[in-house]
């Protein structure tokens, strides 16, 4: 007997056997030979296409994940541990807290044959933190006072100040110093070519690009890569927006997995022995950010009544048929620097009605439907996100509150959250890998503005977690910093700029006839590739 949602839900998701017909029916009207075919490669299938693919610009997922099958870095990071390891360095030493040398590994070169050694390595760094160039991650590196060539195959980082998460910093994709004022981009005059194996020239990952459009980009291996020949020789990432087409598409043969691409309530169609679904424990968080200038939304009573509100388990059983796990802050279990000392906000209609009250806006009084206040509930545009915004809102409803949601383009969602013209928002942070990063989306220096980079759109000003997190950054002890971040994850749940709802697994479908693919807690592509 299939499972069904609880009454608020009904009607935003399929029951498991309609939803396995429906998609049966569809799949059974397609011809395959419409739909895109290999052509020789391996096809993967993606919701967006990657807003860019130079690593020092690149901002959203799936841009990441693109961006490191293309480019090395120095490290990289183990999908299961988290831990940065060396990679196209055969080995990082600290030499003091300031100083770090990366000793580049022997006969190392670009896509187009030219050598990669440590002048590469300083221009690239040079490169992110060059105003003219503009680089998001400019900050990230602000730290690095020179970098000095010991040979040409080492290169010593010297910092103005101990900073722990460098390791994790040295992730920054190594381009040819040619390139250091260059924008990386599709191959030139070749946007609709599928056969080049000319790539741009840049590539020190396993792939070359071989053409970029809007709706596909194909790589090609890169026989000069490092380690050796990758697993598949050819890959087609193929940009297919709207949910159900995406999910016919490869129902019907038009592709070979995908990969954290598959809305929940679209799995059940893939429960049978044409394909396997695997999963991973994520370190994503899908959560709700709460403007803090916003009206109302600076009383934390009312934001803890929010929370309350939530039924979070119905919400993991309906919405993502269970993949996912429960979050209590950003740092997912499993994680060094998870914390069991984090106040927990159960679903409670009532406790959430009382702090409303104790806020100030009490049950509306007489005949008329007037509500507690008006909150707009902001998402993009994705289907998923849409349903998973309506039950929110619906479960607001129930203690009193007005709730509009609203959606909207992604990059006119993200210009609105910089500039503060939000009061609530749902999103979710793809990967928590070094907990430092808590300090870009919390720390009273990262609130967006004139010459400030950050992504504190919550405005959250909090003296003690500004200092926590300065501790987690400044001491190299693992049990130091596992303390600061103790106390910082605490302050969050305490003050809850950000209502954190779940940890999304990461879940791959691929047909039974495609080779197993490693499914990775980081959700990028690495189990491709080996």
């Amino acid at each position: 007997m299939h499972r069904t949602a609880p009454p608020l839900l009904c009607g935003t998701r399929l029951p498991r056997a309609l939803a396995v017909v429906f998609v049966a029916a569809l799949a059974a009207g397609c011809d395959p030979s419409e739909h895109t075919t290999g052509q020789g490669a391996v096809v993967t299938l993606l919701p967006r296409a990657p807003e860019e693919i130079d690593p020092r610009h690149v901002f959203d997922a799936y841009g990441l994940r693109v961006s490191r099958l293309l480019f090395a870095s120095l490290v990289t990071i183990d999908p299961e541990t988290l831990a940065a390891v060396p990679d196209l360095a055969e080995a990082i030493t600290v030499e003091s807290p300031t100083v770090y040398v990366a000793r580049l590994r022997p006969g190392l070169t670009f896509a187009d044959g030219t050598a990669l050694d440590a002048a590469d390595v300083v221009a690239t760094f040079e490169s992110v933190r060059d105003p003219k160039i503009g680089s998001r991650y400019a900050r990230t590196y602000e730290r690095i006072v020179r970098m000095e060539v010991r040979d040409r195959f080492t290169v010593a980082f010297h910092l103005d100040a101990p900073h722990a998460p460098f390791m994790t910093d040295l992730e920054l994709p190594i381009l040819p110093a040619e390139w250091r004022s260059r924008r990386i981009e599709a191959p030139p005059g070749r946007a609709g070519a599928h056969d080049t194996r000319d790539g741009i020239g840049a590539e020190s990952g396993p792939y070359l690009l071989a053409s970029r459009t809007a709706s596909e980009l194909v790589l090609v291996e890169n026989r000069r890569w490092h380690h050796g020949r990758p697993r598949f020789g050819r890959l087609r990432l193929v940009v297919i927006r709207d949910d159900n087409t995406r999910a016919i598409r490869l129902s019907a043969a038009g592709g070979d997995f995908v990969m954290n691409a598959m809305p929940a309530i679209l799995l059940p169609m893939f429960a049978n022995t044409n394909f396997v679904l695997e999963r991973a424990p994520g370190i994503g968080t899908t959560y709700i950010g709460l403007n803090l200038d916003a009206p109302r939304l600076g009383d934390v009573r009312v934001r803890r009544a929010l929370l309350h509100a939530i039924d979070r388990p119905a919400l993991v059983r309906a919405k993502l048929d269970g993949y996912g796990t429960l979050a209590n802050g950003w740092i997912p279990p499993g994680h060094w620097a998870s914390s069991t000392d984090v106040p927990a906000y159960p679903f409670d209609r009532d406790r959430a009605k009382r702090l409303l009250d104790e806020a100030g806006l009490p049950d509306p009084d007489g005949d008329g439907p007037k509500p507690r206040a008006r909150i707009v509930l902001r998402t993009n545009t994705e289907r998923s996100r849409v349903s998973v915004s309506n039950a929110v809102a619906a479960m607001w409803r129930d203690i009193g509150l007005d709730v509009d949601v609203q959606p909207i383009e992604t990059a006119s969602l993200l210009s609105d959250l910089g500039r503060g013209r939000f009061e609530a928002v749902l999103m979710t942070v793809p990967e928590v890998i070094e907990p430092h990063v808590l300090s870009w989306f919390f720390a009273s220096d990262r609130i967006p503005g004139p010459g400030t980079e950050g992504a504190n759109r919550w405005r959250l000003r909090n003296p003690a977690l500004d200092a926590a997190l300065e501790r987690g950054r400044a001491t190299s002890d693992l049990g130091a910093r596992r303390a600061a971040y103790d106390d910082a994850q605490r302050i969050l749940g305490q003050e809850l700029p950000v209502l954190p709802l779940w940890h999304d697994d990461v879940v791959l479908v691929r047909r039974s006839a495609f080779p197993a693919v490693h499914v990775p807690r980081d959700a990028r592509f690495g189990g491709v590739v080996r």
